[in-house]
Protein backbone atom coordinates (compact mmCIF):
# COMPACT_ATOMS: atom_id res chain seq x y z
CA UNK A 1 0.00 0.00 0.00
CA UNK A 2 1.13 3.78 -0.92
CA UNK A 3 0.75 6.51 1.21
CA UNK A 4 0.64 10.20 0.50
CA UNK A 5 1.72 12.76 2.74
CA UNK A 6 0.94 16.85 2.63
CA UNK A 7 3.53 19.24 4.74
CA UNK A 8 2.56 22.88 5.27
CA UNK A 9 4.40 25.92 6.72
CA UNK A 10 2.82 26.91 10.08
CA UNK A 11 3.30 28.72 12.99
CA UNK A 12 2.39 28.34 16.84
CA UNK A 13 -0.68 30.54 16.34
CA UNK A 14 -2.12 28.44 13.02
CA UNK A 15 -0.82 24.96 14.25
CA UNK A 16 -4.28 23.94 15.43
CA UNK A 17 -6.43 25.80 12.94
CA UNK A 18 -3.87 23.39 10.58
CA UNK A 19 -4.36 19.97 12.55
CA UNK A 20 -7.71 20.15 12.33
CA UNK A 21 -8.36 20.76 8.47
CA UNK A 22 -5.27 17.12 8.32
CA UNK A 23 -8.07 15.68 10.35
CA UNK A 24 -11.02 16.46 9.30
CA UNK A 25 -9.69 15.48 5.35
CA UNK A 26 -8.83 12.40 6.57
CA UNK A 27 -5.53 12.30 7.87
CA UNK A 28 -4.26 9.29 9.49
CA UNK A 29 -1.46 11.11 11.94
CA UNK A 30 -0.22 14.50 11.90
CA UNK A 31 3.24 15.32 12.64
CA UNK A 32 5.14 18.81 13.67
CA UNK A 33 8.78 18.99 13.53
CA UNK A 34 10.45 22.41 13.65
CA UNK A 35 11.74 24.62 11.15
CA UNK A 36 14.01 26.65 12.00
CA UNK A 37 16.44 24.67 14.66
CA UNK A 38 14.40 26.50 17.28
CA UNK A 39 15.88 25.07 21.09
CA UNK A 40 13.25 23.99 23.32
CA UNK A 41 14.32 24.45 26.75
CA UNK A 42 13.19 22.00 29.91
CA UNK A 43 9.48 22.70 30.01
CA UNK A 44 8.03 23.05 33.24
CA UNK A 45 4.85 20.41 34.49
CA UNK A 46 1.95 19.82 32.54
CA UNK A 47 3.81 22.16 29.81
CA UNK A 48 3.46 21.23 26.15
CA UNK A 49 5.58 23.97 24.22
CA UNK A 50 5.76 24.14 20.32
CA UNK A 51 8.25 25.82 18.19
CA UNK A 52 7.37 29.23 16.80
CA UNK A 53 7.92 27.81 13.28
CA UNK A 54 6.71 24.87 12.15
CA UNK A 55 6.59 21.95 9.53
CA UNK A 56 3.24 20.03 9.55
CA UNK A 57 2.73 16.88 7.68
CA UNK A 58 -0.30 15.10 7.00
CA UNK A 59 -0.32 11.37 6.55
CA UNK A 60 -3.10 9.79 3.71
CA UNK A 61 -4.51 6.93 2.81
CA UNK A 62 -3.33 6.33 -1.27
CA UNK A 63 -7.11 6.83 -2.20
CA UNK A 64 -7.36 10.28 -0.79
CA UNK A 65 -7.94 13.51 -2.79
CA UNK A 66 -5.11 15.34 -2.49
CA UNK A 67 -6.67 18.56 -4.44
CA UNK A 68 -9.13 18.72 -1.97
CA UNK A 69 -6.80 18.92 1.17
CA UNK A 70 -4.69 21.24 -1.07
CA UNK A 71 -8.26 23.27 -1.44
CA UNK A 72 -9.31 23.22 2.23
CA UNK A 73 -5.42 24.36 2.98
CA UNK A 74 -5.60 27.50 0.53
CA UNK A 75 -8.97 28.80 1.39
CA UNK A 76 -7.07 28.60 5.17
CA UNK A 77 -4.24 30.92 3.54
CA UNK A 78 -2.02 27.65 4.50
CA UNK A 79 1.04 27.17 2.32
CA UNK A 80 1.98 23.74 1.39
CA UNK A 81 5.27 22.56 1.32
CA UNK A 82 4.66 19.67 -1.05
CA UNK A 83 2.58 16.81 -1.25
CA UNK A 84 4.86 13.28 -1.42
CA UNK A 85 3.83 9.40 -2.39
CA UNK A 86 5.20 7.00 0.07
CA UNK A 87 5.84 3.69 0.48
CA UNK A 88 4.30 1.36 3.23
CA UNK A 89 6.28 1.31 6.88
CA UNK A 90 6.10 0.90 10.44
CA UNK A 91 4.57 4.43 10.62
CA UNK A 92 4.86 4.42 14.90
CA UNK A 93 8.49 3.64 14.70
CA UNK A 94 9.15 5.88 11.52
CA UNK A 95 10.06 8.89 14.00
CA UNK A 96 12.90 6.72 15.58
CA UNK A 97 14.89 7.17 12.07
CA UNK A 98 15.97 9.94 12.89
CA UNK A 99 18.27 9.35 16.01
CA UNK A 100 21.49 7.14 16.16
CA UNK A 101 23.78 5.97 18.36
CA UNK A 102 25.58 8.82 19.99
CA UNK A 103 28.98 8.38 21.89
CA UNK A 104 30.16 10.53 24.96
CA UNK A 105 34.21 9.98 25.88
CA UNK A 106 35.55 7.17 25.28
CA UNK A 107 33.18 4.03 26.37
CA UNK A 108 29.68 5.29 26.75
CA UNK A 109 27.56 5.31 24.16
CA UNK A 110 23.77 6.32 24.12
CA UNK A 111 21.72 3.81 21.88
CA UNK A 112 17.87 4.06 20.70
CA UNK A 113 16.00 0.79 19.77
CA UNK A 114 16.84 -1.15 16.36
CA UNK A 115 20.33 0.18 16.40
CA UNK A 116 24.05 -1.46 17.69
CA UNK A 117 27.10 -0.18 18.92
CA UNK A 118 30.12 -2.54 18.01
CA UNK A 119 32.89 -0.84 19.72
CA UNK A 120 34.72 -3.18 21.94
CA UNK A 121 34.20 -2.29 25.92
CA UNK A 122 31.49 0.31 25.09
CA UNK A 123 29.03 0.99 27.88
CA UNK A 124 25.79 0.87 26.30
CA UNK A 125 22.88 3.33 27.18
CA UNK A 126 19.77 1.99 25.84
CA UNK A 127 17.20 4.95 25.19
CA UNK A 128 14.71 6.31 22.85
CA UNK A 129 13.60 9.64 23.03
CA UNK A 130 10.46 10.67 24.73
CA UNK A 131 8.29 13.56 26.58
CA UNK A 132 10.66 13.76 28.93
CA UNK A 133 13.79 16.17 28.73
CA UNK A 134 17.45 14.51 28.59
CA UNK A 135 18.18 12.46 25.64
CA UNK A 136 21.50 13.18 24.60
CA UNK A 137 21.01 15.41 21.81
CA UNK A 138 21.36 18.94 23.42
CA UNK A 139 24.59 20.30 24.19
CA UNK A 140 23.74 20.26 27.78
CA UNK A 141 22.97 16.51 28.10
CA UNK A 142 26.28 16.29 26.47
CA UNK A 143 28.61 18.03 28.52
CA UNK A 144 27.41 16.00 31.62
CA UNK A 145 27.20 12.72 30.20
CA UNK A 146 31.02 13.24 28.75
CA UNK A 147 31.98 14.55 32.20
CA UNK A 148 30.71 11.38 34.20
CA UNK A 149 31.93 9.01 31.22
CA UNK A 150 35.51 10.80 32.83
CA UNK A 151 35.20 11.47 36.06
CA UNK A 152 32.91 8.67 37.84
CA UNK A 153 34.70 6.69 40.32
CA UNK A 154 33.02 3.39 41.02
CA UNK A 155 30.63 2.86 44.25
CA UNK A 156 29.71 6.31 44.86
CA UNK A 157 26.66 8.11 45.70
CA UNK A 158 25.34 10.18 43.40
CA UNK A 159 22.44 12.58 43.48
CA UNK A 160 20.73 13.68 40.16
CA UNK A 161 18.89 16.45 40.65
CA UNK A 162 16.25 17.23 37.82
CA UNK A 163 16.63 13.71 36.40
CA UNK A 164 14.33 14.32 33.16
CA UNK A 165 14.33 11.27 31.34
CA UNK A 166 16.84 9.47 33.59
CA UNK A 167 19.72 9.55 31.49
CA UNK A 168 22.33 11.07 33.80
CA UNK A 169 21.16 9.08 36.26
CA UNK A 170 21.71 5.69 34.47
CA UNK A 171 24.98 6.56 32.91
CA UNK A 172 26.42 6.92 36.79
CA UNK A 173 24.91 3.49 37.23
CA UNK A 174 26.19 2.10 34.13
CA UNK A 175 29.71 3.52 35.18
CA UNK A 176 29.88 2.40 38.28
CA UNK A 177 27.99 4.15 40.73
CA UNK A 178 26.73 2.03 43.82
CA UNK A 179 23.23 4.08 43.87
CA UNK A 180 21.49 7.26 42.50
CA UNK A 181 18.81 9.67 44.00
CA UNK A 182 17.15 11.12 40.86
CA UNK A 183 14.82 13.85 41.63
CA UNK A 184 12.28 16.18 39.40
CA UNK A 185 8.99 17.83 40.06
CA UNK A 186 7.25 16.40 36.89
CA UNK A 187 5.66 13.36 38.02
CA UNK A 188 6.52 12.58 34.11
CA UNK A 189 9.83 12.81 34.20
CA UNK A 190 9.79 10.04 37.14
CA UNK A 191 7.95 7.27 35.42
CA UNK A 192 10.07 8.01 32.72
CA UNK A 193 13.30 7.74 34.24
CA UNK A 194 11.89 4.29 36.48
CA UNK A 195 10.96 2.99 33.19
CA UNK A 196 14.42 3.66 31.50
CA UNK A 197 16.26 2.34 34.51
CA UNK A 198 14.52 -0.63 34.05
CA UNK A 199 15.23 -1.19 30.56
CA UNK A 200 18.75 -0.72 31.68
CA UNK A 201 18.13 -3.31 34.87
CA UNK A 202 19.66 -0.48 36.75
CA UNK A 203 16.27 0.10 38.90
CA UNK A 204 17.02 -1.99 41.89
CA UNK A 205 19.98 1.15 42.51
CA UNK A 206 17.67 3.97 41.60
CA UNK A 207 15.73 6.13 44.08
CA UNK A 208 13.30 8.39 42.70
CA UNK A 209 11.44 10.90 44.24
CA UNK A 210 9.94 14.67 44.37
CA UNK A 211 12.11 17.36 45.57
CA UNK A 212 9.95 17.95 48.88
CA UNK A 213 10.79 13.86 49.39
CA UNK A 214 14.58 14.76 49.35
CA UNK A 215 15.83 13.87 53.06
CA UNK A 216 18.61 15.40 54.47
CA UNK A 217 21.73 13.24 52.81
CA UNK A 218 25.28 13.45 51.62
CA UNK A 219 26.76 11.93 48.03
CA UNK A 220 29.78 12.11 46.72
CA UNK A 221 28.62 13.58 43.29
CA UNK A 222 25.94 15.75 42.37
CA UNK A 223 24.11 16.22 39.33
CA UNK A 224 21.98 19.05 38.39
CA UNK A 225 21.22 19.86 34.43
CA UNK A 226 18.23 22.13 35.36
CA UNK A 227 18.89 26.26 34.55
CA UNK A 228 20.97 29.04 35.32
CA UNK A 229 17.94 30.75 38.44
CA UNK A 230 17.24 27.26 39.58
CA UNK A 231 20.67 26.46 39.97
CA UNK A 232 21.37 29.54 41.87
CA UNK A 233 18.26 29.28 43.79
CA UNK A 234 18.99 25.62 45.23
CA UNK A 235 23.07 26.52 45.71
CA UNK A 236 22.87 26.37 49.24
CA UNK A 237 20.83 22.53 49.24
CA UNK A 238 23.09 21.54 46.73
CA UNK A 239 26.14 22.54 48.54
CA UNK A 240 24.54 20.65 51.55
CA UNK A 241 23.72 17.48 50.10
CA UNK A 242 27.69 16.95 49.56
CA UNK A 243 30.30 15.52 51.21
CA UNK A 244 33.45 17.12 51.96
CA UNK A 245 35.84 16.37 49.45
CA UNK A 246 32.48 15.75 46.71
CA UNK A 247 32.25 16.70 43.45
CA UNK A 248 28.94 18.91 41.87
CA UNK A 249 28.37 19.27 37.78
CA UNK A 250 26.33 22.28 37.51
CA UNK A 251 24.73 22.08 33.80
CA UNK A 252 21.69 24.43 31.74
CA UNK A 253 23.89 27.43 31.60
CA UNK A 254 24.70 29.81 29.08
CA UNK A 255 27.34 31.13 28.46
CA UNK A 256 26.59 34.68 29.78
CA UNK A 257 25.60 33.38 32.61
CA UNK A 258 28.25 31.56 34.09
CA UNK A 259 30.01 34.01 36.40
CA UNK A 260 25.92 34.43 38.04
CA UNK A 261 25.93 30.65 38.63
CA UNK A 262 29.85 31.02 40.16
CA UNK A 263 28.50 32.84 42.64
CA UNK A 264 26.28 31.21 44.16
CA UNK A 265 28.60 28.66 44.44
CA UNK A 266 31.39 30.21 45.88
CA UNK A 267 31.67 28.34 48.73
CA UNK A 268 33.57 25.57 46.02
CA UNK A 269 36.59 24.86 44.36
CA UNK A 270 36.00 25.14 40.73
CA UNK A 271 37.85 22.19 39.07
CA UNK A 272 36.70 22.12 35.32
CA UNK A 273 34.50 23.74 32.90
CA UNK A 274 32.88 22.60 29.83
CA UNK A 275 31.40 24.53 26.85
CA UNK A 276 29.10 23.53 23.44
CA UNK A 277 26.68 25.56 21.41
CA UNK A 278 26.81 28.75 23.56
CA UNK A 279 26.16 26.59 26.86
CA UNK A 280 28.22 25.67 29.89
CA UNK A 281 29.09 23.35 32.24
CA UNK A 282 30.73 23.65 35.97
CA UNK A 283 32.75 20.74 38.32
CA UNK A 284 32.99 21.70 41.41
CA UNK A 285 34.74 20.31 44.70
CA UNK A 286 33.69 20.77 48.26
CA UNK A 287 36.82 21.64 50.40
CA UNK A 288 37.71 18.66 52.73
Amino acid sequence: MEWKTVAVAGTTTSLVLIEDIFWDTGAVSVTVIDAEDQPIYEPGPGEEPVWENVIVTGLYEEDVDVDSVRSRLSEASIEVLFVEVVGDRVWEREWLTRFHPMQFGQRLWVCPSGREVTAVDAIILQLDPGLAFGTGTHATTRLCLEWLEGNMVPGQAVLDFGCGSGILSIAALLLGADHVRAIDNDPQALVATLDNATRNQVQEQLLISMPEALEASSFDTVVANILAQPLIDLADHLIASLKPGGHVLLSGIMVGQKDWVKSAYAKLDFVAEGELDGWVSLAAKKPA
